[in-house]
């Protein structure tokens, strides 16, 4: 029987919910499938005077707070807009558990008093990842129940798209991914689908473009400006019927420079400036850059309002004419403002710039602006200034673009509810696997050359690609690389196969051989115990070495989407649907 729709029946009823887990704030959005053009957004949360939906906002501040309870080495965790103003609170974890991945001239100042990272204690980033995405999903459980009823929420099936960084490692990736199912529970029914940040702002900001202003051919820049990174990634329109189809024209950029730096700027400044004066402290800095991060950081933009300063509360310190404060107030220049912001937007002006070069002859017509940043009126303008004849466009509802995009993505599974498609993306880097083979002294390298007893031959380690820097990749499609694996009789029966995903981030070209920049990506294994002696018999293979040897054919299959790899090992014809894919951090 059909519904209303016409569409599904009752068994194809799900929900799709799509967790933006960013570095300063977080938002949560679902649909029905039954109702796929209405995407509700989370906009209820507990308050920190114990209303379960006390704070009416579009996004939740990404903080954990621990107090101690009477109970005897007890903690009460308070999240979100439950922490009162002007507390210790842990911030920024996201980044912490990110930035690991990044090489340290790219980290975070950890001497930094805002952050006080020595103040982590006896919590890691990744604990309060999980216990930040825990009380998130106890608070989509809740909310869903008061909207649906408790009796459609234990029947229905639910989807999560989980919203993730385009420029984070895969490691940092699965660390996310891994943190998300034990807040969540764990349950091994649970459909948890990553996806990349920019690419959900993409779907959701190009679905509410004018169709009449698009036309084949066109292409644009999505850039997500959001609390720790700034991701961009160039589309270009390949069809308009019957649904909106994009490809991706070059690899994705960025980087960590999303206004949390700018808060970093700001608190340095400040620091600088105040930290010795007396009644200076913590808490007078944070005050102040919650100020700087509601109000000023929002509203700056000196071409506009031509303001001569910026007022900032210093509660507790005196007048001082020389450093402009005046009753527990601190006037800031525009000029002092301008150092504290500029460095950052030409950051992302840069990025831009260098998205528009990498697209080559294909002419940008327009760059998306979404993102918490994204949505600063003077780093617009400053992108118009620097792009001339670059439209540069502000979506509705730009700050929640990449959850309402991630639950789109989500319902797109469903193909008759699928509005945008991205048929292929650009690889960002080199992906294979290394394979031994015959020595070819026109390909390969000299030095590479060894003398294998097994085959009597001279041979070399080679890589083998799945795929090659800013290659094609289509969406879902297995890309194979067979390979074989020789185990000598005389040892006994093999147990165990193992073979390495390698990955390279920094060659320009794919390298014929590993090199130094070549790292372990995972390590998938196969348990080959369960296959009959009477079929590893009919492998057996005497090498010119005069050696037998159980010769095992293999493939190892790549997929690839929008944030996930899957990786498949099959070995004789039998897939390993369960290898487990360790990830190298």
């Amino acid at each position: 029987m059909e519904d209303s729709f016409g569409a599904f029946n009752f068994d194809d009823r799900k929900l799709v919910i799509g967790i933006d887990f960013g570095t300063t704030f977080t938002g949560v959005a679902w649909a029905e499938t039954r109702r796929p053009e209405h995407i509700s957004v989370i906009e209820a949360w507990p308050s920190h005077i114990g209303a379960q939906e006390g704070i009416s906002s579009v996004k939740v501040p990404t903080e954990l707070r621990y107090t101690k309870t009477p109970k005897a080495d007890g903690e009460t965790v308070e999240w979100g807009f439950q922490i009162p103003g002007l507390v210790d609170r842990y911030q920024w974890f996201k980044l912490y558990n990110s930035l690991l991945f990044f090489p340290p001239t790219r980290g975070l100042d950890e001497s930094n008093p805002l952050v006080s990272t020595k103040s982590w204690g006896d919590k890691t980033p990744e604990q309060l990842t999980e216990e930040y995405l825990s009380s998130i999903y106890k608070h989509i459980m809740y909310t869903l129940d008061q909207k649906l009823g408790s009796a459609l929420l234990r029947t229905i099936p639910m989807e999560f798209s989980l919203t993730v960084p385009a420029i984070w490692t895969e490691a940092a990736k699965d660390k996310t991914l891994k943190a998300w199912k034990k807040a969540s529970g764990g349950a091994k029914e649970q459909v948890i689908s990553l996806v990349s940040e920019p690419e959900a702002a993409a779907i959701y900001a190009i679905h509410g473009l004018d169709p009449h202003g698009l036309h084949v051919g066109d292409s644009f820049i999505l850039c997500d400006a959001g609390g720790g990174t700034v991701d961009l990634i160039s589309y270009k329109i390949i069809a308009l019927t019957p649904i909106l189809q994009v490809e991706e024209v070059t690899t994705g950029t960025g980087g960590p420079c999303g206004s949390t730096f700018l808060n970093r700027r700001f608190a340095d400044f400040l620091t600088r400036k105040l930290g010795r004066e007396q009644g200076w402290d913590d808490e007078v800095l944070q005050e102040a850059v919650e100020r700087f991060d509601s109000i000023v950081k929002k509203q700056y933009s000196p071409t506009i309002d031509g303001t001569s300063g910026y007022v900032i509360p210093v509660p507790g310190l005196s007048n001082n004419s020389a450093l402009n404060v005046r009753r527990g107030k601190i006037t800031i220049s525009a000029e002092e403002m301008h150092f504290i912001f500029e460095p950052l937007i030409l950051k992302v002006i840069k990025y831009v710039q260098d998205q528009i070069s990498a697209c080559g002859d294909t002419e940008v017509r327009a760059v998306l602006l979404v993102g918490g940043f994204g949505q600063n009126s003077y780093l617009k303008e400053r992108l118009r200034d620097a792009l001339k004849s670059v439209e540069v466009l502000q979506p509705p509802n730009a700050w929640t673009a990449v959850v309402r995009g991630a639950v789109m993505m989500g319902l797109a599974k469903t193909k008759a509810l699928k509005t945008v498609d991205v048929v292929s993306r650009k690889a960002r880097k080199h992906y294979g696997i290394e394979l031994s083979r015959s020595f070819n002294v026109e390909k390969h390298d000299k030095s590479r050359k060894y003398w294998c007893s097994r085959h009597c031959e001279y041979r070399a380690r080679v890589m083998a690609w799945f795929l090659t820097k800013g290659s094609t990749l289509e969406e879902d499609k297995p890309i194979p690389i067979k390979f074989y694996q020789d185990f000598r009789v005389s040892a006994g029966r093999p147990d165990m196969l193992s073979i390495s995903v390698w990955v390279n981030a920094e060659d320009t070209s794919a390298p014929v051989h590993k090199n130094s920049d070549t790292k372990t990506l995972a390590k998938l294994k196969a348990n080959l115990s369960t296959i009959p002696q009477v079929d590893l018999d009919w492998t057996i293979i005497t090498r010119e070495d005069g050696h037998a040897y159980y010769c095992l054919d293999g493939v190892i299959e790549a997929t690839y989407s929008s944030a996930e790899t899957t990786y498949v090992l099959s070995v004789m014809g039998k897939k390993y649907d369960t290898v487990n894919a360790e990830y190298a951090y």
